[in-house]
C-alpha cells in the first residue's frame, strides 16, 4: 500500500504542489558536541545545566534547522534511533532505519515492556530558578502507520528527578493524561491489519496530535506528532537530572526520531494577570478586576496599571480600577528576587464609548423618550450640558448632567446644545422638542 501511494504522490506532484505549501526540506548536521547542543541550543532562560552526557552513536543525534519543513518546530536537537541523516525528506523509502547494533536502555525497556535497541541517551543536571521548567518537541517515526500496535514499537522517554519527585518521572505523555507517548497510543492514518498480522485495536489513538506524512516532501518520517509540550513542577534553586533518551523497540531496523525545540527548556513560574473581562466591552470610567495567579503571602508584587484609577486591591490582588480615557492600557506585574522573579503582562482596550446625544425627544408624558438621554453619558461623570434658544440664551444648565432634562416648560422647537464631555472634549449640535401627540 505504502508503495502504490508513493507512486501515485510522484505522479501527481504537479497537482500537490498547487493545493499545499511548498516546503524546502529538512536540514541536519551533527558537528556539535553533546555539551553545546544543550548549552548552546537546547537551554532557554531560568535554567543552568551541568554534567551533561550522552551515550549513543554520534551520527544518531545532532542539530536540525526545520523552519523550511513541515516539522512544526524551526530548530533544535533531533535524536533518534539511528541516523539523523534519514529524518531528512522526501518520504521516498520503504521503513527507512539504520541498525546501529547498539544496546537499548534499561528505563525505556520498563516503559515499553520489550527488550530496546540503539538507545540515544542525552543526560545533565539542572538548577531551575522558577517553578515550573518546560520544553517543546516532536516525535516522529518509520513505525506509522503500518507497525502501529507490534511488538517492536519504538519508545522515547523525558525521566526527570529530584526533590518533590517521586523516582524518575517521564514528561512525554499524551497531554492531560499520565499515558506515555508511543506509535501505539498516538497515532493515524492506521490499517485494520497491522504489519504484524494482528488486529489493531489502538488505530488512531489520539490521533487530533497525529500528522500523516505519507506524501511528505520534507520529512522521512510516515508520520509525527503535532508540536507537544514536556512540563513539570520544580522547586526554585534546587538541582534535578533530566534523561532525555530514544530507542528501537524489539528490534533496531526502523528510525524514530524526537525533535527538541531550540531555546525552550526554560524555567518558568506561576505569574499570571486575570481579570474579569470576558470580552472587549470596557468603557471609559467602567471598573475591572485584576489578580494574578501567584497568591505566595511571602512575595511582593509591584504592579503597573498604566495611569488607571485604582479604586481597591493589594498584594496579588484582586484589584479594581478604571480608566477615564479611551486606548489600550498595558498592565504589568512582577515579582522581584533570584528564585521569585517573574514577570507578566496583559493588554487592556478600553473602547471610546461615545456619548451620543439625540436630535429628537418627545416629554409628553408618556413614560417614552421623555428626556434629554445621552447614550453613555455614565462613563464620563461630570459632563456639563448647556441648552440654548435660538437667540441664544441659556434655557438649562448643569455641571454634572444626568439625563433629567425634560424640556422644562419651553415651546417646541429646535435648541442648541453644548456638552462638555467630563473635561475631555467638547460637543456641539442640535435637538428638536416635540410633544405634540
Amino acid at each position: 500500500m505504502k508503495f502504490y501511494l508513493k507512486i501515485f504522490f510522484c505522479a501527481s506532484l504537479f497537482l500537490f504542489f498547487q493545493i499545499q505549501p511548498v516546503w524546502a526540506q529538512l536540514v541536519v548536521n551533527n558537528t556539535e558536541t553533546p555539551q553545546q547542543l544543550v548549552q548552546n541550543v537546547l537551554l532557554g532562560s531560568g535554567v543552568v545545566a551541568s554534567n551533561i552526557t550522552y551515550t549513543g552513536a554520534q551520527i544518531a543525534t545532532g542539530f536540525f534547522n526545520g523552519t523550511n519543513s513541515n516539522i512544526g518546530i524551526s530548530s533544535g536537537i533531533l535524536m533518534t534511533t539511528g541516523s539523523i541523516n534519514l529524518a531528512v525528506g522526501p518520504n521516498n523509502q520503504t521503513s527507512a532505519g539504520l541498525n546501529l547494533h547498539l544496546p537499548g536502555d534499561s528505563d525505556l525497556t520498563a516503559l515499553s515492556g520489550g527488550a530496546t535497541y540503539d538507545a540515544a541517551i542525552l543526560e545533565f543536571d539542572f538548577v531551575p530558578y522558577a517553578d515550573t521548567i518546560k520544553f517543546h518537541y516532536v516525535f516522529g517515526s518509520e513505525e506509522y502507520p503500518e507497525y502501529v500496535c507490534c511488538p517492536d514499537n519504538d519508545v522515547f522517554a523525558f525521566f526527570i528527578s529530584g526533590p518533590g519527585i517521586t523516582g524518575k518521572k517521564n514528561l512525554a505523555v499524551i497531554p492531560n493524561t499520565t499515558t506515555p507517548i508511543s506509535t501505539n497510543t498516538l497515532n493515524g492514518n492506521c490499517v485494520t491489519t497491522s504489519a504484524c498480522n494482528s488486529s489493531n485495536p489502538c488505530c488512531n489513538s489520539n490521533s487530533i496530535y497525529y500528522i500523516d506524512n505519507t506524501a511528505g516532501t520534507t520529512v522521512q518520517y510516515n508520520g509525527f506528532t503535532t508540536p507537544m509540550t514536556a512540563v513539570s513542577p520544580v522547586e526554585c534553586g534546587h538541582k534535578y537530572h533530566i534523561k532525555i533518551a530514544i530507542a528501537d523497540g524489539g528490534d533496531g531496523n526502523i528510525d524514530s526520531g524526537v525533535f527538541l525545540e531550540a531555546g525552550s527548556f526554560t524555567g518558568g513560574n506561576s505569574l499570571h494577570i486575570q481579570t474579569n473581562l470576558s470580552a472587549d466591552t470596557l468603557c471609559p470610567n467602567d471598573n475591572l478586576q485584576v489578580y494574578c495567579t501567584d497568591t505566595s503571602t511571602a512575595h511582593i508584587f509591584n504592579w503597573n496599571f498604566d495611569s488607571a484609577t485604582v479604586l481597591s486591591g493589594s498584594g496579588a490582588g484582586p484589584y479594581t480600577l478604571n480608566w477615564t480615557t479611551p486606548g489600550m492600557k498595558k498592565i504589568v506585574v512582577s515579582v522581584p528576587g533570584f528564585c521569585e522573579g517573574g514577570a507578566d503582562s496583559t493588554y487592556i482596550h478600553v473602547n471610546a464609548c461615545d456619548v451620543l446625544p439625540p436630535n429628537v425627544f418627545t416629554p409628553n408624558g408618556d413614560n417614552v423618550n421623555d428626556y434629554f438621554v445621552i447614550q453613555n453619558l455614565e462613563k464620563y461623570p461630570n459632563t456639563k450640558l448647556t441648552i440654548y434658544n435660538r437667540w441664544g440664551k441659556i434655557i438649562f444648565h448643569d455641571d454634572n448632567y444626568h439625563n433629567e432634562w425634560n424640556g422644562n416648560d419651553v415651546v417646541d422647537g429646535t435648541y442648541f446644545y453644548i456638552l462638555d464631555v467630563s473635561g475631555d472634549k467638547t460637543l456641539k449640535g442640535f435637538v428638536t422638542i416635540l410633544r405634540k401627540k
